[in-house]
């Protein structure tokens, strides 16, 4: 059994001290195995921002899988977004944009899907698609293989339009013939999860989503500060949504999902 902390977006620089310091308390109290961030780390990529979010993760005595977001990239300073992007990112969170890990349990792969000419918009190149392909082939039938990205490969029930990572469908093939199980991701501040294959036909293996909202950040889209609590034991998944309550967060009734032939079903 694995206990993994989801968080994203945390956005230090637009975040609120009294629910990060929350937030802290919450995941001590959670018995977790390793921590997944999946981006957004700071709201304007300025390394008093970034020193922030290196003082927040450290705090988490956890083996920590990180990928940087969007934000992570200046915005205004056109130079350093276009020569030295994620400089203030590898200087103070990882020199290492795509980490991984893996255990007795667990192949868990980092991937960064922010750039510099969309800014906004995420994209996997096939050169990352490969990367991922002989990451997940070379791990053991048995361990829960997961993929952490910031940008989302498929939209909330609200907002079926919502822009995907670019380059998702072609690697959505890849990571179902190398046996990807799960993805975790980001990005649209929304807590909400599903498999991928209503939304990319061409997949035929169940790869379950999962979305992580905004966890410490006031940049809330009409759903309050949150995290995941993800609790992994074979073929089964439980997913606990924590939300912020003004005080403190707090669980909600957990999701329940197993792994058949049929792909994954909700219980």
């Amino acid at each position: 059994m694995r206990r993994i902390i989801h968080l994203s977006d945390l956005h230090f620089g637009a975040d609120e001290p009294a629910i990060a310091e929350g937030l802290l308390r919450d995941i001590e109290r959670q018995s977790a195995h390793m921590l997944v961030v999946s981006g957004d780390l700071t709201q304007r990529a300025r390394s008093s921002q970034f020193a922030d979010a290196e003082r927040f993760l450290k705090h988490i005595a956890l083996p920590q899988i990180v990928v940087p977001g969007n934000h992570d990239i200046p915005l205004f300073n056109a130079i350093a977004r276009w020569l030295t992007p994620l400089d203030n990112y590898r200087r103070f969170i990882n020199r290492e944009l795509e980490p991984t890990f893996a255990d007795a349990e667990l192949a868990v792969a980092g991937i960064n899907t922010a750039r510099s000419n969309t800014w906004k918009d995420g994209r996997i190149s096939p050169h990352q698609v490969e990367r991922l392909r002989q990451y997940f082939t070379a791990q053991p039938d048995a361990a829960c293989k997961i993929l952490v990205a910031h940008h989302p490969f498929i939209p909330p029930a609200k907002d079926l339009s919502a822009a995907l990572v670019d380059g998702g469908p072609a690697a959505l093939r890849i990571l179902e013939a190398c046996g990807c199980h799960l993805i975790l991701a980001g990005h649209l501040h929304l807590a909400y999860s599903g498999d991928v294959r209503p939304h990319h036909i061409e997949v035929k293996r169940s790869i379950l989503v999962i979305q992580a909202g905004t966890a410490i950040s006031h940049r809330r889209r009409d759903e309050a500060n949150a995290y995941n609590v993800l609790t992994i034991d074979g073929p089964t998944l439980s997913l606990e949504v924590r939300t912020w309550n003004g005080h403190e967060f707090i669980g909600a009734t957990p999701k329940c999902f197993t792994q058949t032939e049929e792909g994954w079903i909700a219980q």
